[in-house]
């Protein structure tokens, strides 16, 4: 057994196993903490991030099999399973696509708006003892799923749309936005995507029976409660079972999008070999959104922040596949995130380019002595040449503390036209 070895990135080759880096997963574009050299690209990337990884010598036989589990999903078009990751940016990919960013933006953000205007609608409706009217639903989930089929990502950008006094009604759409993504991303058919994004969009509907002093409680509340909070996915299935129209698979994940793999989740305690993974994929979204977003009773964390701690809880939460395939669906520097880049400037991600995750698309809004950019502009990273190494992004950083408001700058995007909005891949 030749075990693991320390190795400096100069002197990697291809059909190594990569089995450690010199920093954490989240900061490299290897979202898989174990693989296989199989490209120059990678070997390429791999020497921009890191100094040196430990290569396992033991995970590759005589034969060169890679001995990992692949992630074990039912993707149903064309009857083939694709290797994680591929499905979603297959089309995608191209050294000549022009994009405008502000025609997407403003079509993803009067879909969103429509989207909020239906759970309103409902909820008030369900409030008053009137069925759930599920043909408008399936309209409504079937835009989301036409857009992110188009371009997921400026529609991923709504999501940062966020007030904390509407967070239920946000939170619905958002949800089921993030989830329509990842089935997306794992190759899902639109016919599929239309189920699970139906679920995600009324998977708390049963919170309008929670009384709304418990909802907001601003402080920690009760184990009395918790145990109301507790009841709104039975409560919510209790209102749509009924309805023929609604597919089991969406009852399910409105029922069970608070279970848990180990069995500590609610509210029949099941355990992952009784989960679906479409339940679980509406699960993670719907943690994601809640820790990420502004609550009365808690600050949203930063993305990447809250993707790295859900990694953490993912084997005994949602699966470590499942997650790590959620983490490349939002990608490494995470569409919204405000970003700081090796030239001093401050930007805002705003498209991932499939082919260089380290360098997605950026909207630049300061300029490296704090100015703003007006007119601002859009800037590929990958597609800078030789400037590429100055044009990297150093980290991400927290809007609040340059005082930066991003849902201004968004609407000023969509409504003002406020930037140089058509770039290239």
């Amino acid at each position: 057994m030749a075990g693991r070895r320390r190795v400096e990135v100069a002197e990697l080759a291809l059909g190594m196993y990569v089995a450690e880096l010199d920093r954490p997963w989240i900061e490299s574009p290897f979202l898989f903490q174990g693989f296989k050299l199989e490209s120059e690209e990678e070997l390429k990337q791999l020497r921009e991030v890191c100094v040196w990884v430990m290569v396992d010598e033991d995970l590759f036989g005589p034969d060169g099999k890679d001995t990992t589990i692949a992630l074990g999903m039912k993707v149903k078009d064309g009857g083939k399973a694709a290797k994680p990751g591929a499905i979603a940016w297959a089309d995608a990919a191209s050294d000549a696509r022009r994009v405008d960013v502000q025609a997407q933006l403003k079509q993803s953000f009067e879909v969103r708006k429509n989207t909020k205007e239906y759970v309103s609608r409902v909820f008030e409706d369900v409030r008053m003892g009137t069925s759930v009217n599920s043909a408008e639903a399936k309209k409504v989930v079937s835009a989301l799923v036409d857009v992110v089929t188009e371009h997921p990502d400026t529609l991923m950008w709504m999501t940062q749309l966020k007030q904390a006094h509407e967070y239920t009604l946000q939170h619905c759409v958002n949800v089921c936005i993030l989830s329509l993504a990842f089935a997306h991303h794992l190759g899902y058919s639109k016919e599929q995507m239309q189920v699970i994004g139906l679920g995600a969009l009324l998977h708390d509907i049963g919170k309008v029976k929670t009384p709304p002093g418990v909802l907001d409680k601003p402080s920690k509340l009760t184990p009395e409660e918790f145990e109301i909070i507790r009841r709104h996915p039975m409560d919510g299935w209790n209102m749509v079972k009924d309805n023929r129209d609604i597919p089991h698979a969406s009852l399910e994940i409105i029922k069970y999008h608070h279970e848990r793999i180990s069995g500590r989740g609610y509210p029949e305690g099941l355990s992952g070999k009784d989960l679906s993974t479409h339940v679980l994929m509406v699960a993670i979204c719907d943690v994601y959104d809640a820790i990420t977003s502004d609550r009365v009773y808690h600050h949203g964390i930063p993305a990447h922040e809250g993707l790295s701690a859900m990694y953490q809880l993912a084997p005994n939460e949602f699966g470590k596949e499942l997650m790590q395939e959620f983490i490349r669906c939002i990608g490494i520097y995470p569409v919204g995130s405000l970003v700081e880049l090796s030239t001093g400037a401050l930007g805002i991600v705003m498209v991932n380019d499939p082919k260089n995750r380290l360098r997605p698309v950026v909207m630049l809004v300061r300029d490296p002595k704090g100015q703003v950019y007006l007119p601002r502009r859009y800037v590929s990273l990958s597609a800078q040449g030789d400037q590429q190494t100055k044009w990297n992004v150093l980290r991400i950083v927290d809007p609040k503390n340059y005082g930066i408001n991003l849902q201004a700058i968004l609407t000023s995007e969509v409504f003002e036209g406020g930037g140089t909005a058509v770039y290239h891949l």
